[in-house]
């Protein structure tokens, strides 16, 4: 009988540690005056977003509980804001302190070897390194090389397009669209062809989808487990390992065969090799960039010099990039790039299907700006402010982001809040809910792309848009991701028109993710249009 109540008192000795554990940091906001959802035993609010729908969570959170609220993921506090000018704060003004980005477990990836080293997941001195590398890829110059390349691959895109067109049968849209942006960043950034339109099983598009359709367990693990018990359980990533490897052996593939010709490409992949460190070879280094163009500059305005020869000394040792970051990062190209111009253009068609006036008046914009050969100039499609709002408005409605996160890296004070962000901690921006704002939005549902007129640009409040962030920490593929959403979108209105039909999902059907916002499918009718 004594051993019977030491061993009960032992378990409950223990249940109490746990709980203890478990709770530890749940009075964190309410010490603090700060109002938020109350976080469950274990799960904090994490698993609010797995049996809710995300976005209208996020939405009546800061309703409910104002532009300034704490959340918990697991057991840690999360402070969310959603204040334009302490969104500047953050994210701009004082950006040396919160430089260090908090990801998503889908590139997070503690636990992985290679996907930690995305320009996403890295930090400091990394980020600032392999950042200089990579965004000469987006220079003024290889924009318009790349603009060419855009538009030929807009040709497989109308053939694919054109019996839905004949026969009249709905297209899936987000399919077609997917086809062409895996083709586009294969060609611009790996001087490559997928073939995605003849191979309808293509192994590109099967493993880019399994990124963003992870296993809700395993998505839930990765988020609440630390990262040394994800290590301990051999849990690499969210991600199954065989999709994270074949754009990792792709890329090695494209690698080890570029060292073989004697070739220029002038894309990403060339920069990134050209910069790549090779411990023990040749001083380190591949070569640097010596084009003389604004993309042989860094992030800081630096000139590299050098050869411009795979595995010849550099002149200039640095910046450089490692083999993991070049892999790391081609998996963020070709997944996520993929995944956010698929979705933003099957987005678009499907509210121009809704809205046939707004259509139409993007149509007559288009028409307007083609020149003699039915084409649009580089230069002139910056000049098509319809066409512009369309989009903005597009990624306002359909923010891809839920949320963006960055991390103090000392303690901080938190404007005339009173709030102090402690070290290490993590501030949220609700990127969906000030989206979908009243306060900022007037009418906020509804698809009004009149918002992003110039004429109405003194309306907009700043740092309300955040569909790519922004400071020094925005996703880098900015202008390279407009310039294909709008290229397509132009000439796809010019040669179809959208049409609501008896298989369109009204609302769209959605995946299921508490990270991003995208569309399962979206099935509308194309019918041509006069030439």
């Amino acid at each position: 009988m004594e051993l019977l109540l030491w061993s009960l008192s032992a378990v409950a000795f223990g249940l109490f540690f746990v709980y203890k554990y478990l709770t530890r940091n749940f009075n964190y906001w309410s010490k603090r005056g700060i109002p938020g959802p109350r976080p469950l035993l274990g799960f904090g609010n994490t698993l609010s977003a797995f049996i809710n729908e995300p976005t209208e969570l996020e939405k009546s959170w800061v309703q409910k509980y104002g532009k300034i609220y704490g959340v918990y993921e697991a057991n840690t506090p999360i402070l969310t804001v959603a204040e334009p000018e302490l969104i500047k704060q953050i994210m701009v003004k004082d950006s040396h302190i919160f430089s260090f980005k908090v990801t998503d477990p889908i590139l997070k990836a503690g636990a992985h070897p290679i996907l930690g080293k995305t320009l996403v997941a890295s930090n400091g001195q990394e980020w600032r390194r392999a950042r200089s590398v990579i965004s000469p890829t987006f220079s003024s110059s290889r924009m318009k090389s790349m603009y060419a390349k855009v538009r030929d691959c807009l040709n497989e895109l109308f053939e694919s397009m054109e019996p839905y067109g004949k026969n009249g049968t709905p297209a899936e849209l987000k399919t077609i669209y997917g086809n062409l942006t895996m083709d586009v960043i294969a060609t611009c950034a790996f001087g490559t062809k997928v073939n995605s339109y003849r191979n309808g099983n293509s192994p590109f598009i099967h493993n880019a989808n399994m990124v963003f359709n992870p296993n809700p367990i395993r998505l839930l693990m990765q988020m609440m487990l630390p990262t040394g018990l994800l290590k301990a359980m051999r849990l690499k990533h969210v991600i199954p390992e065989s999709a994270n490897e074949f754009f990792f052996e792709m890329t090695r593939t494209i690698m080890r065969e570029r060292k073989r010709q004697d070739m220029k490409y002038n894309d990403f992949l060339e920069l990134a090799m050209n910069s790549e460190y090779n411990e023990g070879k040749d001083g380190g280094y591949g070569s640097a960039n010596s084009s003389g163009d604004d993309e042989a500059k860094d992030v800081n305005g630096n000139v590299n010099t050098g050869k411009s020869a795979y595995g010849k000394t550099a002149t200039a040792p640095d910046p450089y990039i490692t083999n993991e970051e070049i892999l790391a990062n081609a998996w963020d190209f070709f997944t996520t790039g993929y995944e956010s111009m698929a979705t933003t253009l099957s987005f678009a068609s499907y509210e121009l299907s809704r809205k046939p006036e707004i259509q139409e008046r993007l149509h007559d914009e288009v028409r307007a700006s083609l020149d003699a050969n039915g084409e649009i100039e580089y230069d002139q499609l910056g000049k098509m402010n319809y066409l512009d709002a369309v989009v903005s408005e597009t990624l306002r409605l359909h923010t891809i982001s839920i949320r963006l996160g960055r991390m103090a890296s000392q303690d901080y004070k938190l404007g005339d809040t009173g709030i102090v962000v402690e070290k290490g901690q993590t501030v949220e921006i609700p990127v969906y809910a000030v989206h979908h704002s009243e306060e900022f939005y007037p009418n906020a549902p509804a698809f009004e792309p009149e918002r992003f007129m110039p004429e109405n640009s003194h309306k907009l409040i700043p740092y309300t848009f955040l569909p790519f962030g922004t400071g020094h920490r925005s996703c880098v593929g900015t202008r390279f991701a407009l310039m294909v959403v709008k290229l397509a979108l132009a000439h796809v209105v010019q040669r179809y028109r959208f049409v609501i039909t008896d298989k369109t999902d009204i609302p769209v059907l959605l995946k299921s993710s508490v990270l991003n916002h995208t569309p399962e499918r979206v099935i509308l009718g194309l019918e041509p249009r006069a030439l």
